[in-house]
């Protein structure tokens, strides 16, 4: 089997998995900036998989080829599992490593006889049950074959991405004026793990399924990040991010344009059923205030606490909070409305798209997923009766009179509120 011969692989690493959990701060959440990720539907389960690419050069930044078992079912990091390929910007490294359960990582660094930032190369991995080999243009270059390999028992899909990270350590100190940049992807092979029946890989032991040239978007195949990321990742992960041309795919990190984009958005959250004093005042935080506390007092409306702000296009995670932090008044954790159920957080969230003219979030009742009804002693009212209209609020909850294209509050007797836009 051809081997890289006189490539130095200079140090191996071994430990438990802090990185992209550590230091996580308001930039680690950032949408300053666009990356681009994409991902198979499907998972396997051992194989061999290949991608011809070109990776980034300069410091922060992180290209990948990579296996992972994404967390689906809020099994991480009880069965993390992870085979990579990537490049940092910041040398000439190649960086092949395997992750596992309790967030353990076991990483070779090769240093190759080319540059991988300058042009095109071939990378393969080959997986099987108790060994990990890494090709570089056909020749093996790296091989993890120690008793920890047999950890590896997850069925994983196949992620490309191209972020800035905030692991000075790892990347170097990522530099938002080399934006735009972009790593080039040529094609991607996945193949089986078919022991003694094969054509292809070592021993022919696998066999190809598919191939992928990356002149278009197959969306049967892939799926393409419209609004992620994660600790540590000075960007948001966009559909932007990821452009088909010149019959290659590329994964950019470019400014966010649409965040001189601002639209209304309008939160409340019903305290109906709270026994909260007259003088209480409920905030809003999320990711758009850096959880700030009391910078964003709500107006009350009856018991209904409104507030209208303008926010960019992306992700908004956020929750309600009485008189400070004295009491949190957000999604219960790992229920249909918790935006992330797979972490230790009770937020709501939503994706706000571009292009969107405002938003009117629904109202919860405090701490619930389900919009807050009245109590039935106040919604009563007998059907031969009209229900009156009382008055008109705007979004602020301030009482206004009807105007046309509006989103505008609509109070009646009997205690509905509807929220509508009339042109006429």
């Amino acid at each position: 089997m051809p081997t890289l011969e006189g490539r130095m692989k200079i140090t191996v690493a071994v430990g438990v998995w802090l990185g992209l959990t550590m230091g996580l701060t308001a930039t680690a959440w950032s949408q300053d900036c666009v990356g681009g990720s994409i991902a198979t539907k499907e998972n396997y389960l051992y194989g061999r998989f290949e991608v011809r690419m070109q990776s980034v050069a300069g410091e922060g930044v992180v290209s990948s080829f990579f296996l992972y078992n994404i967390d689906e079912d809020c099994s991480w990091p009880e069965e993390n599992n992870e085979i990579d390929i990537e490049m940092t910007g910041n040398n000439e490294w190649l960086q092949f490593t395997t992750h596992y359960p309790s967030l353990t990582y076991h990483t070779d660094i090769v240093v190759p006889d080319f540059n991988p930032h300058a042009a095109l190369h071939d990378y393969a991995i080959e997986w099987e049950p108790g060994i990990v080999r890494w090709f570089v243009d056909g020749e093996l270059a790296n091989v993890q074959d120690a008793p920890y390999v047999e950890g590896l028992i997850h069925p994983m899909e196949i992620l490309m991405n191209c972020w800035p990270s905030e692991a000075v350590g790892w990347t170097g100190v990522w530099d938002p004026s080399i934006m735009p940049v972009e790593a080039q992807y040529d094609y991607v092979r996945c193949y089986a793990y078919t022991p003694g029946t094969g054509s292809s890989g070592t021993d022919n032991n696998f066999t190809l399924l598919w191939e992928d040239d990356l002149s278009v978007l197959d969306t049967a195949r892939w799926r393409v990040e419209t609004d992620g990321g994660f600790g540590g990742n000075f960007c948001r992960f966009k559909s932007s991010g990821v452009e088909f041309r010149d019959g290659y795919m590329f994964l950019q990190i470019e400014e966010d344009s649409s965040l001189a984009e601002q639209i209304p958005v309008t939160f409340s959250v019903a305290t109906t059923y709270e026994d909260f004093d007259a003088s209480d005042i409920i905030y809003l935080n999320g990711t758009f205030n850096d959880w700030c506390g009391n910078c964003m007092p709500m107006n009350q409306v009856g018991d209904r606490w409104v507030l209208t702000i303008d926010l960019p296009p992306g992700g908004h995670e956020y929750l309600f909070a009485r008189n400070l932090w004295e009491e949190l008044g957000g999604a219960p954790v790992g229920s249909a409305c918790d935006y992330r159920p797979c972490d230790i957080y009770n937020n709501y969230g939503f994706a706000l798209p571009s292009g969107t003219p405002y938003l009117v979030l629904d109202t919860p009742c405090w701490g619930s997923c389900e919009p807050c009804a009245l109590p039935t002693s106040l919604t009563q009212h007998p059907s031969n009766e009209p229900r009156q209209l009382l008055r008109i609020c705007d979004v602020m909850g301030r009482e206004t009179n009807f105007v046309p294209g509006q989103l505008l509050l609509y109070y009646y007797s009997d205690g509905s509120v509807e929220k509508k836009v009339v042109w006429e």
